[in-house]
């Protein structure tokens, strides 16, 4: 079975994620900011993580940079709503981190599934 890491401050957010990969068979773990997320990421096997941009503490361009510093073959997918043109720039960072798909909020459960499913295979 493989893992998700879902990283977002956004406990809405978070439930929602974790609602819409109900029925995929993948074991989710949340955290709700970057230095919660690494945690889980060092003591878990983790396939994909799933990663806001904008969150306290650490965002989501540091922890990404972190994760592929501890894992250059991590597969990310990062997520944004942050602004329609200061969020597209992120996630255009976040791609240049080593990010390998990015999704803008909101999306569709649709959506979502098909780039996790195409990212997990």
């Amino acid at each position: 079975m493989k893992t998700i890491l879902i990283i977002d401050d956004d406990a809405k957010m978070l439930e929602l994620l974790k609602h819409y990969l109900r029925n995929e068979e993948v074991k989710v773990l949340t955290a709700s900011d970057g230095e919660e997320g690494l945690s889980l990421f060092e003591s878990s096997v983790v396939d994909l993580v799933i990663i806001d941009i904008f969150m306290p503490n650490m965002d989501g361009i540091q922890t990404i940079m972190e994760l592929k510093q501890k894992n250059p073959e991590c597969s990310i997918l990062v997520i944004s709503g942050g602004g329609e043109f200061t969020g597209l720039e992120y996630l255009k960072q976040a791609k240049a981190l080593g990010a390998k798909e990015a999704l803008v909020k909101p999306f569709t459960q649709k959506d979502l599934l098909a780039t996790v499913q195409g990212m997990l295979a």
